[in-house]
């Protein structure tokens, strides 16, 4: 059900942060409420987020894994908030396009249930886990014996993984401030807040921002001015642009992974930030990433309209 998915996926906000008490001390604030009306909205927010956290990290998967068959946990489909956009995680959608483009068969699983090490995505595959799309391409790529990088030389290798790491450790965190921290991303926060009642919806929307805000400061990207920031993503966008010139893809006419970790990037960011700076940078300075995007999706997603209606697996 398209609702119970969009829920799922507005819920990861919670579950990815510690709970405590001290985080509804703000309900207290409100000079409209005694503090007998402070105390019960308080308890019951508490209870209310433990039950639905323990719920959804509780009991993995009691689904049977067929043997040899890859299972890929990601996040729900993000059409509920942004129309077209199969996925706004870029390392799911980057791990997504890696099976496909190395041919290796694979179910989705879009419930949000976390790896050992809190993360998305990962994989099952044998009864192994194994978080992380990186390390799980690592995983993938020794079991079955695939290359996707196959016809890149030593140096083209080289430039490859500078570029996918840059697009992961460093440009991602400026569509992460776009997305949760400025005003772009004001309509997908209205409508994330807004599908949670009272006083849930307050303690959400309190701390996603107190969590994205430490992770950009920690990160250290966080330190620096709005326009900063920008100029960042700018600058890391039309590096990329300059090496991809009029090729097809960013070494010839067949991707690799840095070309999956860019259309990732793109799908994620460009198309549910329309409005952002980042995406005014593609579409004015870096039209051959836009070009890019729509060649991957035409290439490797004949079914991407279908996909955007797969509905999440259930216990």
């Amino acid at each position: 059900m398209q609702s119970n998915s969009a829920f799922l996926t507005l819920l990861m906000t919670i579950i990815t942060g510690s709970v405590t008490i001290e985080d509804f001390s703000w309900l207290a604030l409100d000079s409209t409420m005694n503090l007998t009306e402070s105390i019960c909205i308080t308890i019951i927010a508490f209870v209310m987020v433990y039950l639905i956290a323990k719920k959804l990290r509780g009991n993995p998967s009691k689904s049977p894994v067929k043997p040899d068959k890859v299972v890929l946990h990601q996040f729900p489909r993000s059409h509920v908030f942004w129309p077209g956009v199969l996925s706004g995680s870029p390392p799911c959608l980057k791990l997504e396009t890696f099976l496909r483009m190395v041919k290796i068969p694979y179910e989705n699983d879009l419930r949000i249930i976390y790896s050992k090490k809190g993360k998305m995505p990962w994989i099952e595959f044998n009864g192994q886990e194994i978080a992380d799309s990186n390390f799980c391409v690592q995983f993938l790529s020794k079991e079955f014996q695939v290359d996707v990088d196959s016809h890149l030389n030593a140096t083209e290798r080289g430039v490859a993984h500078s570029i996918l790491t840059m697009l992961e450790e460093n440009t991602y965190w400026t569509m992460v401030y776009a997305r949760y921290i400025d005003d772009y991303g004001a309509e997908f926060r209205k409508k994330l807040f807004g599908m949670f009642f009272f006083p849930l919806n307050y303690w959400v929307r309190f701390n996603l921002l107190r969590t994205t805000k430490n992770y950009l400061w920690s990160h250290g990207i966080g330190r620096h001015t709005s326009q900063e920031i920008y100029e960042i993503a700018e600058r890391d966008l039309l590096a990329v642009s300059q090496l991809l010139g009029q090729k097809n893809f960013l070494f010839g006419d067949k991707p690799c992974l840095a070309d999956a970790a860019l259309f990732g990037f793109m799908v994620g960011c460009t198309w549910s930030l329309p409005d952002s700076p980042i995406t005014k940078v593609v579409k004015t300075k870096a039209q051959n990433l836009d070009q890019h995007t729509q060649r991957m999706k035409e290439l490797l997603y004949p079914d991407w309209e279908e996909l955007l209606l797969e509905k999440e697996k259930t216990d």
